[in-house]
């Protein structure tokens, strides 16, 4: 929409007062109307407001409305509007002037309201996303204070495997003492054994024989016994003895959870 032209006509047909320096009132109202046509409706609003300065006309002041209306600069439009409802002398005019305010007002309000609810679903985004990264945090410190937990549990597992191990071996070598202790003992009785069965066989009488046979009996019972409890410890040493490598410590570590949310606790040995 174009400016009031036979305003601008009848107002280009008044004498306005000369200024020594900068462009008449009439020329700025002639390049008011030529910024208008090029869409430079704010440029064309400043060049009315100065050509006011020279020469205040209320036209003038509609024209001003009008251009900063179409520029979208509802505060500047609305305050002309109302300076041309109070001084303005054209009924017509005053009416546009009015229904304009409304209609701005109007859109201003919705415009507002709009922005008050971007505002709010902007607040209430950030304070999910601070939730969640509050959460995420939460959930990431307890993941470290699990970390920490496991693997005090698992030094002092380790600690308790290296312990039973070593009594293990020192069993497993005691029962291999033991062992070769047995073998000794039933060497030993089993060469006493033997010189009493000589014994025996060398006697000429009767009790001499008898003593003999007793302490072949009793070395040779010894012997038995003492092989088998050396036969018997061998063995138990040899089964007792740890054949797999000494245990390494396990270790805990943090990781993410899936889709990057949370934490979790990850035991590798």
């Amino acid at each position: 929409m174009r400016l009031v032209l036979l305003l601008w006509t009848a107002l280009l047909l008044t004498p306005f007062a000369a200024h020594a320096k900068g462009p008449s009132a009439k020329e700025l109202v002639k390049q008011a109307e030529r910024l208008y046509d090029q869409k430079k409706y704010v440029e064309a609003a400043e060049a009315l407001e100065k050509a006011n300065e020279q020469a205040p006309d209320s036209r003038l002041v509609y024209n001003i409305a009008r251009a900063y209306d179409q520029a979208g600069r509802a505060r500047e439009a609305i305050s002309y509007y109302e300076q041309y409802m109070t001084d303005g002398e054209d009924a017509q005019l005053r009416k546009r002037a009015r229904s304009a305010v409304e209609r701005l007002r109007l859109q201003q309000q919705k415009e507002e309201a709009a922005a008050a609810a971007a505002e709010a679903e902007r607040k209430r985004m950030q304070e999910e996303a601070e939730a969640a990264q509050r959460r995420m945090e939460a959930e990431r410190e307890a993941a470290r204070q699990a970390e920490a937990a496991n693997q005090l549990r698992l030094e002092e597992a380790h600690r308790d495997a290296l312990a039973e191990r070593k009594r293990t071996q020192i069993t497993s070598f005691a029962l291999g003492g033991l062992a070769v202790a047995g073998v000794g003992m039933g060497v030993v009785f089993g060469v006493q054994a033997a010189n009493a069965r000589a014994n025996f066989n060398n006697a000429q009488d009767l009790d001499t024989k008898v003593a003999a046979r007793t302490a072949t009996r009793s070395n040779a019972l010894l012997a038995d016994i003492g092989y088998g409890v050396g036969i018997v410890s061998a063995v138990a040493a040899v089964l007792l003895y740890p054949r797999q490598p000494a245990p390494v410590a396990g270790q805990a570590r943090l990781i993410s959870a899936p889709r990057g949310s949370g934490a979790g606790v990850e035991v590798s040995f």
